[in-house]
């Protein structure tokens, strides 16, 4: 072999050499991180409303057994005139160790039966949630 043949095998000048992505490879790498997005966050975001409701359930269900307790200490419900003066009764007869709130934003009401013997619990975005 002469000299030049050595030089052209041996270089990378002859060879053409890739060092980085053409404009094909990136479209399709946005493609598929697009499509994996999409199939993706409506799940996140279902997750997300779901675990909402799922501390709101939560909250109602700890009122309710603080209401339960509440009851079989002074024989009757508290008997405040909002949904908020209730829960400070709560929170002051050592019932609840903090005011619950509903992680979407909605409000507790809290609507004692006309013969005062059972309470329900439901809240303002989510409803009446869990066991009654």
């Amino acid at each position: 072999m002469t000299a030049w043949c050595r030089k052209k095998i041996g270089s990378r000048q002859g060879s053409r050499q890739d060092h980085g992505f053409t404009l094909v490879e990136m479209v399709v790498a946005l493609f598929i991180a697009a499509v994996i997005m999409a199939v993706a966050i409506p799940n996140l975001q279902a997750a997300g409303v779901k675990a909402a409701a799922t501390g709101c359930e939560g909250n109602e269900r700890m009122i309710r057994a603080a209401l339960a307790e509440y009851y079989m200490s002074h024989h009757q419900f508290p008997q405040e005139t909002t949904a908020a003066g209730d829960l400070a009764d709560l929170k002051a007869a050592g019932l609840l160790q903090s005011t619950p709130v509903c992680p979407s934003g909605g409000q507790y009401i809290i609507t004692v039966s006309p013969d005062g013997l059972s309470v329900t619990v439901s809240c303002t975005v989510h409803g009446e949630l869990g066991d009654t």
